[in-house]
């Protein structure tokens, strides 16, 4: 309560000053106080100038008061008191602070001339008020808050029943109302105690006094419209302020009192300002007070950076809302759990049957939401749309629009994308992580939860992909998104797929909701539906005359009984009238039967339309319709009908006929124009068209393998008629290309024909050959075309997608296989290059292949290319990819077990990287960490130090979990997760194994000592009964993982410590590596077996090693073992003959410490770890050199050309001269010896001698011809004798200065240390002790 000085004053009567106008007026005293809401007398009709009230108010003494005499006219809406007639301003504290002043005085107080409309100056008017001397401060009284709440909930509940049919208006008055009411439950004694939401109470009541106006003249409603809405908005964003600031809402407990009193102080003044607006009919522009805070300005770096995690483009303002009043409680439904903070479910998944509106539910949800500036995300699949159906893309578009929506949000996006820019290729469980749930628990987004909900909507997600493809998005919804704030409200709707309800169904964070089409809410909904859009069909066609009524309740109950609950019944029964004939097409769909299934209903409906749309006894329209709708159906993006008709053009088919020419007939069932993409009306009717059983004739049925056929071979058509090099007619630059507009059918040929091919499983031999036949024409074409789209590292995934499809082929195709394992390696090799410049397919990729590859011999002869003299290299190197060094050499490397991400742990600490894409995700423990392993699962992973102690820690985050886990075992050096990840077994110093419950950090075996020596590996069997252990002692021992005792063993076959162990897949057998140099395979036998007996045969030992292996491990197949060395090397065995395949050994430069197999895309990669800080992936299968062949044994550190350019010659760190042909690269002459490192080189004019100096200055010479030494002079010093060549490298760039032309970028390779130049010729020396010479084209030639 208010506790100040107030007085009372009467308004006892008023002269009104003389008008225009001798009629009486309706007039009102308006009384203003600064700071507190006005007040107003009755209106009274004046009588020959004069109106009388003597109405009582209560003032504050210490505030100045304005009186205004106002004329109430009535003639337009909202317009009382319009027109103002004058003003007097009344000094209360200098009136009353007179001594003579009694208890009341009478005041007449006079207009001032230039205050009032008069012609007679002595009848200006005055107001006469009665004024009475306040004993002392007095308790004003107010409104209580639950009474002010009260009248606000009577209010909007009899605005809503005004509003009921005005679209605009009664979405957000029903929701102004559950918000008032849900607060005014829980909140209204707390609220009645606090004076400064009484005041805002009390002026919101005040504002809301316009319903009563509403009421009585409804027909004005529509002049204000907009302040109404801006009224409600405004009301709803208050409730949720109230909410939060009672300690009710999200967040839990009250808010900061300095911001909360700002808030308060704001939406007081805007319910002023929207009052006003209200009073005088004039539509200012209110700024409306969001209990969100908001930034006006995002930057645009900031936008930028959202725009790299490449969104899916979510535009569609096309898509349908729900009608005025349908809907109504399921949508109330909807928006009362997302205002609830009290529900702990932030997740509401809405589902039900196709065809009951789902998405026109969501889209109402979206609009209102965005309306309210409350819609943080929109997301809507579509089957037919590749960008809108593919489940990675998800989380990243979710992402980006939360990070539009919120600029603090969006900040913290764009720091992650910042420190993890390949974070959009990640797993979707660390994308939801890292983009969301992390951002979203940063200290400067906790206020976050005292703002009130945030909606994100997710739209048919069983559009989403396939069922095995959503899997992994399913489970991060279900599993990950109860890590959100409970502010952030997630709304899915989709069909009741299985995978989803089982997905969904059981989590306690997720609301399921089934939409009831039997319900008759439902059926009321269909009713109104229909009503509505037959007479919009009624309106539409006034020259028919059709009855007023038409077509009357019977006929509507008629049609909704043959819904059956389902509006996309009610929609396609409403276009397949709107035709020529409406009330013949009624009469039609009155015939049909009532079916007994809301399926049997839709088979019907649009059996129906067909039926009469098309010409079924003319076979051509029936085979223009299988195709048209074949193509729609196939195709992987909605296509426009030229689209489909230039595809058409390019294949072998007789049809000529525009697809408009049919789709004309069909305008019940599609949707699009002829300058949009063709849809189906809904994917129920794809369902029924694709179902035999369901459409019963041959003339509708299709065949989407066929159509994927006929697709695929339209798609190769338009790229066999339109690809070529250099398509576009481009210059190879530097800056690169901007993506460029391709005709819709060779973007989409280029982007989608292998996903077609590979929907032919087990096809026939022939389109293998013509898969080959394209692919050895316009392979490179492709690729460019790929790049021009900004698409290049697509092609890598299409391309083993293509390659897997042809080995399951029928008649497998040996030559396209062949080709297709060469492409993948191609663009695996370059893709970094072709991505900078479509043009580098050419320029740089095919001149630096292998030339013995099958790319290179294809396509050598057949283009103008740079050409290497010699070859850059031979065969594929077997390295696939360097990881980036982070310091340290590299002691152990785990695996995620879906083998998406690698754990590489260093002497200062381990690190978590994308293994497709090398990037850095997070950083894990800090300190003196010997090994790290992943749990199973991924999430989870435990880290082991020097110190004693074990750290579990979340991979996505980097944080500890809980406090380590410490036992007295000395430094630590193994750990094992057991294979269902709730058991981790630690084994070190003080010779003990440790068993820990991962779950509640407890032992669960604590064992005496098991070995003699430090124990050194550690590995659980397959089926998680037993575990091995090695140790320095040399013996190996195997445990049952239940009882913690020994089982087999000591098993004695190593005369060395024991550094690895690894059971097979099967158990039944164990490899392990030891400082002795061996490798070593145990045949043991797993289970019952292996309780009978403590011995076991000696083992089969591997030789070839020449020094310690660290590391063992065996191929998920159980074909192979990989062992790493002290010598540098990775060597591979089979398993089966116990040999080495001595052809693939692996080498880093200092030791190897640890190795693994991975399995990516089904075929097998190395991975390793050594002393020199790297961590590389290797082909286990090829056979090729690492990088270009060494012409020195150091490097080389100066190259010159022969005047005539017709020789090169090189010097070296390794202390030696050579003489090479520029054409073929092979040494002509040399090594010529010098006592020093090499610094300078030439071979001057005469052609008779071969100069150089070496790093003390010293010159020498020899005999070009013999390399005989010959008497060198100062004046013979190589500096003296140098060309400047006309070509240059500019970082990885060759630029021809002559002409600015840039002739190639150089791919990856050891750093460039020295070059020179002759004409259209560069030779370029290498750190690693390579020559490269590369001839150009179209530069002038050799002398």
């Amino acid at each position: 309560m208010d506790s100040k000085t107030y007085y009372k004053a009467d308004i006892i009567e008023a002269l009104i000053p003389k008008k225009d106008s001798t009629k009486s007026s309706d007039v009102y005293v308006k009384i203003l106080v600064e700071g507190h809401p006005s007040q107003k007398t009755k209106v009274f009709r004046e009588l020959d100038g004069k109106a009388v009230w003597n109405e009582h108010f209560l003032l504050p003494i210490d505030m100045e008061t304005q009186l205004e005499i106002k004329q109430s006219k009535r003639n337009t809406f909202f317009k009382h008191g319009s027109r103002s007639l004058g003003k007097v301003k009344l000094d209360v504290a200098a009136i009353l602070g007179q001594s003579a002043v009694a208890v009341s005085q009478d005041v007449r107080l006079n207009f001032p001339s230039d205050e009032v409309l008069h012609y007679d100056a002595s009848q200006r008017g005055y107001i006469l008020v009665r004024l009475y001397r306040p004993e002392g401060p007095v308790q004003l009284a107010r409104s209580s808050v639950g009474k002010s709440f009260s009248v606000l909930i009577s209010q909007l509940d009899t605005f809503v029943q005004i509003v009921s049919v005005a679209s605009q208006l009664h979405p957000f008055a029903n929701l102004a109302w559950q918000v008032v009411s849900s607060l005014y439950t829980i909140a209204r004694g707390q609220l009645d105690r606090d004076g400064r939401i009484g005041d805002l109470t009390n002026m919101m009541e005040d504002v809301y006094t316009f319903v009563d106006d509403v009421k009585s003249f409804p027909s004005k409603l529509v002049s204000q419209e907009e302040t109404i809405k801006k009224i409600m908005f405004q009301t709803i964003e208050c409730m949720l302020f109230i909410q939060e600031y009672s300690g009710h809402g999200f967040c839990g407990r009250a808010l900061n009192r300095q911001w909360a009193d700002e808030q308060i102080a704001r939406f007081t003044q805007t319910f002023t300002m929207l009052k006003a607006s209200l009073n005088t009919g004039v539509g200012v522009q209110i700024a409306l007070i969001s209990h969100r805070i908001y930034e006006d300005v995002q930057s645009i770096v900031q936008t930028q950076s959202l725009a790299k995690l490449h969104p899916v483009d979510m535009d569609d303002p096309s898509r349908p809302a729900c009608l005025p009043q349908t809907r109504s409680d399921l949508l109330s439904s909807v928006f009362s759990w997302a205002m609830n903070p009290a529900s702990n479910q932030n997740v509401l998944w809405l589902h039900g049957p196709a065809g009951s509106g789902k998405s026109t539910v969501a889209t109402t949800i979206a609009n209102i939401t965005r309306d309210l500036g409350r819609l943080g995300a929109f997301v809507f699949f579509n089957r037919r749309m590749a960008a809108r159906n593919d489940p990675a893309a998800v989380v990243r578009t979710l992402a980006f629009q939360l990070g539009e929506f919120d600029h603090r949000l969006g900040a913290a996006i764009s720091t992650v994308i910042k420190s993890t820019p390949s974070i959009r290729q990640s797993p979707l469980r660390q994308q939801f992580h890292k983009l969301l749930v992390q951002p979203l628990s940063e200290s400067e987004l906790a206020v976050w939860s005292q703002e009130g909900p945030v909606i994100i909507v997710i739209d048919a997600l069983d559009e989403c992909g396939h069922v095995g493809d959503r899997e992994d998005l399913l489970s991060v919804l279900a599993l990950e998104s109860v890590k959100l704030p409970p502010t952030l409200r997630i709304i899915v709707t989709s069909r009741t797929e299985l995978d989803i309800q089982e997905a969904l169904e059981a989590r306690k964070n997720i609301c399921s909701t089934p939409i009831d089409i039997n319900s008759p809410v439902n059926d009321k909904d269909i009713h109104l539906y229909l009503y509505d859009r037959l007479q919009n069909i009624r309106s539409k066609n006034k020259y028919l005359s059709l009855p007023q009524e038409w077509p009357g309740p019977n006929a509507i109950d008629a049609l909704a009984a043959r819904a059956r609950g389902l509006f996309v019944w009610a929609f396609t029964a409403c276009r397949y009238v709107d035709g020529q004939d409406p009330e013949g097409r009624l009469a039609d769909l009155l015939r049909t039967d009532v079916c007994s299934n809301a399926e049997s209903a839709l088979d019907l409906i649009y059996s129906t339309a067909l039926v009469s749309a098309g010409r079924w006894e003319d076979p051509a329209f029936s085979a223009d319709f299988r195709d048209i709708l074949g193509v729609v159906i196939a195709a992987k993006n909605p296509l426009t009908a030229l689209t489909i008709d230039r595809l058409n053009e390019v294949a072998s088919v007789s049809r000529t006929r525009p697809s408009l020419h049919t789709i004309q007939h069909l305008g019940c069932v599609f949707r699009g124009t002829t300058s949009e993409p063709i849809h189906v009306i809904h994917p129920s009717f794809e369902d029924f068209l694709t179902d035999r059983a369901r459409c019963k004739r041959d003339e509708w049925f299709i065949d989407v393998s066929l159509s994927h056929q006929r697709l695929a071979l339209q798609c190769i058509g338009s790229l066999r008629a339109t690809l070529k090099r250099n398509m576009c007619n481009l210059a190879l630059t530097r800056s690169g290309v901007d993506v460029k507009i391709l005709p819709e059918d060779v973007t989409y040929s280029c982007i989608f024909w292998i996903e077609h091919v590979c929907e032919l499983e087990g096809s026939e031999e022939s389109l293998s050959i013509l898969v080959y036949d394209f692919l050895v024409k316009h392979l490179l074409h492709w690729i460019e075309t790929m790049s021009l789209l900004k698409k290049a590292r697509h092609t890598i995934k299409l391309l083993m997608r293509l390659e897997d499809w042809s080995q399951s082929t029928q008649g497998r195709h040996q030559e396209l296989c062949h080709l297709l394992a060469d492409a993948v390696r191609f663009c695996q090799a370059f893709t970094a290059v072709i991505e900078q410049h479509p043009l580098l397919v050419y320029s740089s990729a095919l001149p630096f292949s292998p030339t013995n590859s099958i790319l290179y011999q294809l396509f050598k002869d057949e283009l103008s290319i740079p050409v290497v003299a010699g070859g850059f290299r031979d065969e594929w190197s077997p390295l696939l990819m360097d990881i980036p060094r982070p310091g340290g050499e590299v002691t152990s490397l785990s695996l995620s077990s879906d083998g998406s991400q690698l754990i590489s742990t260093v002497a200062r600490g381990c690190y978590v990287w994308d293994v497709i894409s090398g990037e850095l995700l997070i950083q894990g423990p800090k300190g003196d960490v010997s090994m790290t392993v992943f749990a199973p699962g991924g999430q989870l992973a435990a880290s082991c130090l020097f110190s004693g102690s074990i750290v579990l820690w979340d991979t996505f985050s980097g944080k500890m979990i809980g406090q380590p886990l410490k036992r007295d075992q000395g430094a630590i050096y193994a750990l094992a997760f057991s294979p269902d990840g709730t058991r981790l077994i630690s084994g070190g110093q003080n010779c003990t194994i440790i068993m820990w419950n991962v779950q509640t950090a407890s032992v669960i075996l604590d064992p005496p000592a098991t070995h003699t020596k430090t124990v050194l590996c550690l590995a659980f069997s397959p089926d998680g009964l037993h575990y091995t252990s090695g140790s320095r002692d040399g013996t190996i021992r195997i445990w049952d993982a239940a009882l913690g005792g020994m089982v087999l063993g000591p098993l004695r076959g190593h005369s060395g410590g024991v550094y690895s162990v690894a059971f097979t897949p099967d158990g039944t057998r164990i490899v392990s590596g030891s400082d002795d140099k061996h490798v070593c395979v145990w045949d043991v036998q797993a289970g019952s077996s292996l309780n009978r007996s403590r011995e076991a045969s000696m083992p089969i030992k591997l030789c070839g090693h020449r020094s310690t292996v660290f590391s063992v491990a065996v191929s998920p197949d159980g074909r192979f073992i990989a062992s790493a060395s002290k010598d540098t090397t990775v060597r591979l065995w089979s398993l089966e003959s116990n040999e080495e395949l001595s052809h693939l050994v692996r080498q880093h430069r200092m030791p190897v410490r640890c190795v693994a197999f991975w399995q990516q895309y089904g075929r097998l990669r190395l991975v390793t770890g050594a002393s020199d800080a790297t961590v590389r992936i290797w082909d286990i299968e090829s056979v090729g050199s690492m990088g270009v062949a060494r012409k020195h044994k150091g490097l080389v550190s100066d190259l010159a050309f022969s005047q005539d350019g017709q020789r090169i010659v090189s010097g070296s760190l390794d202390r030696t001269v050579r003489v090479w042909d520029p054409i073929t690269g092979q040494c002509l002459l040399g090594p010529l010896n010098l006592e020093q490192p090499v610094h300078s080189v030439a071979l001057p004019a005469d052609n008779v001698r071969i100069l150089a100096a070496d790093r003390e200055g010293a010159v020498f010479a020899w005999d070009a011809t013999t390399g005989r030494h010959i008497i060198a002079t100062p004046a013979d010093d190589p500096s003296y004798h140098s060309i400047v060549g006309p070509l240059s490298l500019e970082r990885r760039w060759i630029v021809d200065s002559r002409t600015g032309t840039v002739l190639t970028m150089l791919p990856t390779m050891s750093p460039v240390r020295s070059q020179a130049s002759f004409g259209n010729c560069m030779v370029l020396g290498l750190a690693n002790g390579g020559i490269v010479i590369v001839h150009f084209p179209g530069t002038p030639q050799l002398v």
